[in-house]
């Protein structure tokens, strides 16, 4: 009990100094997250997954991109990616970004084809995926504005688990 009413006196009295205990408490937690989302065994940002999704709208933000009439990746689809991939937990490993005919992205996790989850988001903030894991199939489609759903982290955790 007394470490605990240590720790409180300190959070107290350096939040005396920075605002009241919860915004130091707040602010703290933010430094901690920021350090950690610099990892490169932790976050997409430390292992380059962000860069990679700018270099992307880079080489698709033309129309007819691939030759053909693909429609360009904006910076709206950028924006929905970016928003999607930062509402992930610590630790899932990055996913293969590409560029789709419609102007989405697409995030793909792939073992074989037997197991493999992509992902594709759109312009509107609307998240696809399709998942193939042995003989089961499922698709659907969320907001990929709201984080990132149980569903889709389950699938990923399994399609990139190592099998023995």
């Amino acid at each position: 009990m007394l470490a605990v009413a240590t720790s409180f006196t300190a959070i107290s009295g350096c939040a005396d100094q920075h605002g009241s205990p919860a915004s130091y408490i707040d602010r703290e937690r933010k430094k901690v997250s920021s350090h950690l989302h610099k990892s490169k065994a932790l976050s997409f940002i430390g292992r380059g997954t962000f860069q990679e999704l700018r270099k992307t709208l880079e080489e698709c933000s033309l129309e007819g991109w691939d030759g053909e009439r693909a429609k360009p990746v904006t910076k709206e689809v950028l924006r929905n990616t970016e928003v999607f991939l930062w509402s992930f937990p610590l630790g899932i490993e990055s996913p293969e970004i590409s560029a789709e005919p419609d102007g989405a992205v697409s995030l793909e996790w792939y073992r074989s084809p037997s197991r493999i989850i992509s992902v594709s988001i759109n312009p509107d903030g609307w998240m696809y995926y399709a998942v193939v894991i042995g003989t089961a199939e499922d698709h659907g489609r969320g907001s990929a504005l709201f984080g990132v759903p149980d569903k889709i982290l389950n699938f990923i955790e399994e399609v990139t688990r190592e099998i023995a």
